[in-house]
């Protein structure tokens, strides 16, 4: 005689919950993953929006910036988010540091060189892309009344990347050396727009 088969029950060991279980359990990870980022946000990192050029092609006007508070030294080449209010700027500012406590700067605008402690900057990061015709493709002339400094202690020199475009450390008035305790973070990464995002520490 023939067995009889049996249409195979479905298993449900799969879902162990309910509907209900499943959503909550979601919701659960998804409260979870927004404390966190609070917390990140709230205590090392903050979101910087770029305003202006100063910083092009690096950087441009509109990028959506994360930037990491101060933990460790500054160096050569870091990224900063700076607030220092002066009669000439008020907003938040991002340049970058070109020389820290102790070093000293000399602006060589004949041959377009940064010197710190005697030593030539390698500056592939300046803007060499959309030079006016007026500025004969220079893409460092002289600005501000700064050509050389010694930088004291707990302070650093900062310049913008569009260097012909700048207000920056080259400018005693209208910024000068920055003290750390102006810097409130070091960017780190470019996320929006998308099509320009990237990392922004060696």
């Amino acid at each position: 005689m023939e067995e009889t088969k049996h249409a195979e029950q479905p298993t449900t060991d799969r879902w162990p919950g309910t509907w209900q279980q499943e959503i909550f359990h979601e919701l659960k990870m998804l409260v979870c993953v927004l404390a966190v980022v609070i917390l990140v946000f709230q205590f090392a990192a903050q979101l910087i929006v770029v305003v202006g050029n100063s910083m092009y092609p690096t950087l441009h006007d509109g990028d959506l910036l994360v930037a990491l508070r101060i933990h460790g030294e500054l160096e050569t080449g870091d990224i900063v988010v700076i607030h220092k209010e002066t009669e000439l700027i008020r907003e938040t500012i991002i340049k970058r540091v070109i020389a820290t406590g102790g070093q000293t700067v000399e602006l060589d605008y004949d041959n377009n060189a940064v010197y710190v402690d005697g030593l030539r900057l390698t500056e592939p990061y300046i803007n060499l892309n959309d030079l006016q015709p007026e500025e004969g493709g220079d893409p460092m002339l002289p600005r501000g009344d700064v050509v050389r400094v010694q930088v004291p202690e707990g302070s650093i020199f900062v310049m913008g990347d569009n260097r012909n475009h700048s207000t920056d450390s080259r400018f005693t008035t209208a910024l000068g050396l920055i003290d750390e305790d102006y810097v409130i973070g070091r960017a780190v990464f470019c996320f929006w727009p998308f099509d320009h995002a990237k990392g922004l520490e060696d």
